[in-house]
């Protein structure tokens, strides 16, 4: 065999007729190899603890070693590697190359546990008997877990640690319009991360399905429809207000549309005459203030016969589209004069900087600086109440309320903030 300095060409053609005749997958499992994973461009086997993937929608088929980074590449590379030289492994290939090997052995699947544990079970839920993150960490009256609203709606989650102590999570469900549990969220107070030292929340979403919502319970005869951030702002709200026949609903974190048609069902399904108040009393900050221009849109564009609201987030730019269905330049005069009129009449008049609903000749624009609202200090609330009951009046006879917390960010540092004012002692989160 001739030195590969002689006639480098020739060698070059050995190497591509061996990379491109080869059955890599039969001979991988000539020599003990199992195939463990397979998918439509790759196929992964396994001999002892070695892991090796061949791409093999490539052509030439390449692949690595999961266990060392630098075993890649080709199959002449594969067999080069554990071969004595390069000519033993050119002498190799070209004998492989002549052999036929068997199909790999498929795959075994294995099955399925036929009886999925539930999240009651995996994660030990069970009804509510020990409330003290709610009542010391959130500053709760036990009282107010015990209402009609909340009564059955609230569980304790057990961990179980390494020394068999029960350390008791909140978990707040997440009911379908069956009156089905569909998920679950666990609360408790922040922990300290034993990797990087830092406080966190914890805060445990237990499965994917995120459009459900965690509603009161929608049984009792409401006198309005309140929508909160979180559970917690839901039950401070009903403690601050003196546990009013209300229904409440939370959108626990984020909202989207499939989060806005379950709100729209259950908002049907409870207010079945169709004249109860619809009250927002999301958090007082930018993300508060979106919630409620989302919400206020997606409300007015299923019930108003007069516009239709189209929204364009640009953080902290909410800008809305009015798109008059009638196109009566008249009635966009109309409204636009009264939507400016309204929010002049904060205490100091229209805030510097913030921009006036402007009348087209098919629509009406207003764009609304959240970020400057929000920094409005003791005036924010009164314009903003102005801002969306001005909507409110033109498009929904009034209905949709305002109902920020008096002086917090949410109802749930109100509810604190007053006990705290009265003497009673609250364990901090932090």
């Amino acid at each position: 065999m001739k030195n590969y300095s002689e006639n480098p060409e020739h060698y070059k053609q050995l190497i591509a007729q061996i990379n491109s005749e080869v059955d890599f997958p039969g001979y991988l499992v000539a020599h003990g190899y199992r195939l463990l994973k397979r998918s439509s461009g790759s196929q992964e086997f396994g001999k002892e603890a070695e892991r090796i993937v061949l791409q093999t929608k490539r052509n030439p088929v390449t692949y690595f070693n999961r266990n060392d980074s630098l075993d890649k590449g080709r199959f002449f590379k594969y067999l080069h590697k554990r071969s004595a030289n390069f000519y033993v492994a050119i002498k190799q290939g070209l004998g492989i190359i002549q052999r036929d090997y068997p199909e790999p052995s498929p795959v075994k699947v294995k099955k399925k546990n036929s009886k999925p544990i539930s999240l009651e079970k995996c994660y030990h839920i069970e009804p509510l008997t020990r409330p003290i993150y709610l009542t010391e960490g959130r500053g709760l009256n036990i009282d107010t877990l015990k209402s009609a609203a909340f009564k059955g709606r609230i569980f304790n989650a057990f961990h179980i640690n390494d020394n068999d102590g029960r350390i008791a999570n909140i978990a707040l469900p997440k009911y379908g319009l069956d009156g089905n549990i569909k998920n679950y969220t666990l609360y408790n107070k922040p922990y300290r991360d034993r990797k990087d030292g830092k406080i966190k929340k914890f805060r445990l979403f237990l499965n994917k399905r995120y459009e459900y919502l965690f509603v009161s319970n929608p049984n009792i005869e409401a006198e309005k429809v309140v929508c909160v951030e979180s559970g917690f702002d839901a039950m401070a709200y009903h403690e601050l207000h003196g546990r009013p026949n209300v229904f409440y609903v939370s959108l626990s974190g984020h909202i989207d549309d499939k989060k806005l048609e379950q709100f729209h069902q259950w908002h049907n399904k409870v207010n079945r005459s169709h004249d109860l108040p619809l009250h927002l009393a999301f958090d007082h900050d930018i993300e508060g203030l979106r919630y409620d221009l989302v919400l206020l849109s997606y409300w007015l564009n299923r019930k108003s016969n007069q516009v239709f609201i189209e929204t364009d987030w640009n953080r902290p730019v909410m800008r809305l589209k009015l798109n008059y269905l009638s196109k009566s330049v008249a009635m966009m005069e109309q409204d636009t004069d009264y939507i400016n009129a309204q929010i002049s009449n904060c205490p100091r008049g229209m805030p510097k900087g913030l921009q006036k609903a402007i009348c087209y000749r098919d629509k009406v624009i207003w764009e609304l600086d959240l970020n400057r609202i929000v920094l409005l200090a003791q005036h924010s609330r009164t314009f903003w109440k102005l801002t969306v009951e001005a909507l409110s009046k033109c498009f929904a006879q009034d209905i949709l309320k305002m109902d920020k917390s008096p002086t917090m960010k949410d109802w749930n540092e109100e509810l604190i903030s007053v006990k705290k004012k009265s003497g009673c002692r609250l364990a901090s989160l932090l």
